[in-house]
Formats: C-alpha cells, sequence, structure tokens
C-alpha cells in the first residue's frame, strides 16, 4: 500500500517541478539553508513514507519568498477559479478582495500567502484552509475516541491519538465444528463428556456466552465417498453400524446458552464416513463464516470456531477429481441447516477463506490429533487470527488448549482501516504498553484486559493524507 502512494506523490512533486523555471544560485543558496532545518533529530532514519510526506513539504515552502524571475507552482498555475486555485497545492491561496487586480503588476490572485499579502491583497480576504479536526467524547470504554471529523485540503494531513482498551469481559461464541468422519468416533463420544468442563473454563473468561454445534466430512460425491447404493445410505455398512450418509456441513446446533442442549445435541449426532484421507475442512468453515443468521453469530461477541478433526483438508482444485469445476462464490447455502451446494462449488481457496473470516470477525482454533498437525501450522501465516493447537488421544486438554488459544487472541489488539477512499492515506502507528511505537506498525502484542498504560511521549497513532491533485 505505501508504494503506490509513494509513485504519487513523487509524480506530484514531478509535476509541480515541471512548472517552475531552474532558479538563480543565489536562490538555491537560500533554498539549501532552508532545506537545513532538521524535521526530525535524524532525518535519515526516517521511514520511506515519512521522507516522502517531508519532501512534499520541502518541495511546497522552497519558494515562501518571491524571487525576482522566479515563479511559484501558484502563480504558473494560471488558476482562474478558486478551486482550481486550492488544488494546485496545499502552499496555494486565493485573494478574492475585488480591487486586487487593478495593478497590472498583481496578475493572478492565486499564489503563496506570504506574496499576496505583500501585493497588497487584504489578508482577511484570502481563501487558504487549514487542516480542522473535531473529536467528539466517546461514551465507550474500548474505543476513544469513537468519531473523528476531520477538514482536509489536497495535500495536506492531520493526526491524531485513538484509544484501543482490551475488556476484561467480552460476549463470547464458541462455534464447535467437528470432523465426524469414522476415525472420529471415539472423539466425538469424549467431546460430549468434556463439553461442561469447557463450558465452566470459559465461565471464567466470560460471563455471556454461548455454544454451538456443527459437524463436516466431505463432498458426497465420487471418489470422496463409496457410491454403492448401500454405501450411500450407510457408509459404515462393513462395521455392523449405522452411520449417517457424508455431508459437507450441517448445522446440528446454532449457538445457545443452554449448555444441556449442547451437550445433548453432541450425545445424540451419529458418525459419518467417508473413502479418502482429506475432509472437507475449509468448505464446512466458510458456511459457518458466512452463515451469520442460520449460526447465530452475534454482532457484539468475540467469535470464535474452534475446528477439531484428525486429518488435513481438501483444497480448492481437489473438487474438479469429483466433477465440480465452478468456483466457490464465498456466499451461504444453507437450507434447513444442511449445506446444500456440497456436490456444486468447489472447495474455496485459503485466501477466501480468510477474506470471510476477516470480513465476519471470526477467529479460529484448529484443534488436531496426531500428525497433521503440521500441516495446520504451516497454514498459519496465511490466516491471520488463527491458532493451531495439538489435541490429544484423550481430549482431556481441550478445555486448557481452547482457553490459552483464546487468551492468546485476546492478547493481540490489531487496528484496521477498511473502506479506503481515494486520495486518502491513513498511516497508523501503534504505541504499545511495553513502550514499543513503530510508523506503519498497526498490531500491540501482550496486551492485557484493562490495561491502559501508555508511554509517557505519545506520538501520532493516526495519520491522515489527502494526496494533491494534478488537474493540469
Amino acid at each position: 500500500m505505501v508504494r503506490p502512494v509513494g509513485v504519487r506523490l513523487s509524480a506530484a512533486l514531478r509535476s509541480a517541478r515541471t512548472l517552475r523555471p531552474e532558479p538563480d544560485s543565489s536562490h538555491m543558496e537560500r533554498r539549501r539553508r532552508r532545506q537545513r532545518v532538521p524535521l526530525s533529530p535524524q532525518p535519515h532514519h526516517l521511514p520511506t513514507k515519512k521522507i516522502l510526506l517531508t519532501l512534499l513539504y520541502l518541495m511546497s515552502g522552497a519558494f515562501t519568498e518571491g524571487s525576482p524571475g522566479v515563479q511559484n507552482a501558484c502563480a504558473a498555475g494560471e488558476a482562474t477559479k478558486c478551486t482550481e486555485c486550492l488544488l494546485l497545492g496545499p502552499e496555494c491561496g486565493w485573494c478574492f478582495q475585488e480591487d486586487f487586480l487593478e495593478d497590472p503588476l498583481q496578475n493572478t490572485r492565486c499564489d503563496l500567502v506570504t506574496n499576496l499579502i505583500r501585493k497588497g491583497c487584504n489578508s482577511n480576504l484570502i481563501e487558504f484552509p487549514v487542516a480542522k479536526i473535531n473529536i467528539e467524547e466517546s461514551q465507550l470504554s474500548q474505543l476513544a475516541p469513537s468519531k473523528v471529523s476531520l477538514h482536509l485540503r489536497p495535500g495536506t494531513e492531520a493526526s491524531f491519538i485513538l484509544k484501543v482498551q482490551r475488556l476484561d469481559d467480552y460476549p463470547l461464541d464458541l462455534y464447535h465444528l467437528v470432523d465426524t468422519s469414522a476415525s472420529m468416533v471415539a472423539n466425538l463420544e469424549r467431546l460430549n463428556s468434556v463439553g461442561y468442563s469447557l463450558s465452566q473454563k470459559m465461565a471464567t473468561f466470560s460471563s455471556n456466552f454461548q455454544f454451538g454445534f456443527g459437524s463436516f466430512v466431505d463432498k458426497p460425491v465420487s471418489p470422496f465417498i463409496n457410491i454403492q447404493p448401500d454405501k450411500l445410505v450407510n457408509p459404515c455398512s462393513n462395521y455392523e453400524t449405522f452411520c449417517l450418509p457424508a455431508h459437507g456441513f450441517i448445522n446440528v446446533l446454532p449457538l445457545t446458552e443452554n449448555i444441556r442442549e449442547f451437550t445433548k445435541a453432541v450425545e445424540e449426532h451419529i458418525i459419518s464416513g467417508n473413502e479418502d484421507t482429506p475432509e472437507g475442512v475449509l468448505d464446512a468453515m466458510l458456511q459457518v463464516a458466512v452463515c451469520e443468521n442460520h449460526i447465530g453469530w452475534r454482532k457484539e461477541a468475540k467469535r470464535l470456531l474452534l475446528m477439531i478433526t484428525d486429518q488435513i483438508s481438501h483444497l480448492a482444485l481437489d473438487s474438479k477429481l469429483g466433477g465440480i469445476v465452478l468456483p466457490n462464490d464465498g456466499n451461504c447455502h444453507l437450507k434447513n441447516n444442511i449445506y446444500t451446494h456440497s456436490t456444486i462449488m468447489e472447495h474455496p481457496s485459503v485466501g477466501l477463506l480468510v477474506d470471510k473470516l476477516l470480513e465476519n470477525n471470526i477467529h479460529v482454533i484448529f484443534a488436531v490429533q496426531g500428525s497433521r498437525i503440521t500441516w495446520y501450522k504451516d497454514l498459519i501465516p496465511l490466516m491471520p487470527g488463527v491458532v493451531a493447537k495439538q489435541l490429544n488421544s484423550e481430549l482431556s486438554n481441550l478445555s486448557e488448549l481452547v482457553a490459552d488459544a483464546y487468551q492468546m487472541l485476546l492478547s493481540e489488539v490489531e487496528l484496521q482501516v477498511d473502506n479506503h477512499i481515494n486520495g486518502i492515506y491513513v498511516n497508523i502507528t501503534a504505541i504499545c504498553p511495553d513502550g514499543s511505537e513503530i510508523s506503519g506498525h498497526n498490531k500491540c502484542m501482550n496486551v492485557k484486559a484493562n490495561d491502559t498504560r501508555l508511554p509517557s511521549q505519545l506520538g501520532k497513532i493516526i495519520r491522515i493524507l489527502t494526496l494533491q491533485l494534478n488537474t493540469r
């Protein structure tokens, strides 16, 4: 994101430079003296984007005085209207004094403010907008201020501090997405027994939480399942037991506060089966992420998706083996809480799934048994807000696993900018409780609940820059 901004700024500077004749040596010496004024104790250590911003102001300030035979960008722009003048640069002003042009030497109303005043324009009759910032008082304890209004002209900037506080008692929605293939039969039984202890553990973090439960196996098409007629009805017929037909995803129990209802749903759920080793993990996860109303995600809650499996997942192009070539559209396709497009659309790509998880503010915990944990850990760099943990054979560490992962997710506070606007550049500097302050970094780690400590020297956490427009 920084590079395109830099290119546009540099282009604006080159455009401005072409409007000016080459100054004489005396003027260049004055210009060098002005540019020696340091903007920082160590200007050579400024990050790239700060250097670009500094260049913008050096260029705009290079002609603050009138010099014989030298034209600045404002006067050279030949603006005939106030709006045209102000678009030439943040240093330009427009004189709307009626008798200003009676003197034939005063050939333009658009100039540097100092030049306009020197030429006789009343300072009260000069249009020269300055950056204004209005910060409204916030009633929220987590984010302050909650609303900021900015009035900026092209090429100017404004900065303000935004304080983000991690709360101690978030509402919590925890949805259990469980691989119910035949190899997970013992785990499904154990999940029923640990469900209550998990609810007790999570109650120490939130007094307002909900549990939900969903199952998945794989796409019910060959070669992922056995398509013999008896196997379609009962994939476990060889074992003299009954299994549910293979399915892409079933929303067994939407999120509820009733823990007994959750344990009952897990206890009564029947295992299923398929043929190949990979499962339809990503396919089911996407439906959980985007089917907000069906799952019951609350807008105000911390959304946590606990995915339990012992196998790796199919990826997008695997679906072609079953003759499924339609790309996943990333939309919800549940009818009566059953995924209807499992045999119609491909598995989603990792990128599409990540987009939907971020879009719906869902954090993921991969709880994986056996050696397949390595496969999921390899996904972590591609999936922000996701952790992968090793699940033991008895599921006895499930409660601690979820609690630890939840604590880790809560300790990361990240600020994101949505709805980017062309011509507006936003730079965030995270000022963390440990004293670190890094320009362009929008995340703090290891943040404790209700931690309001800030370094004694506060920097600019949000920096808004409007790019100079080239009207020529």
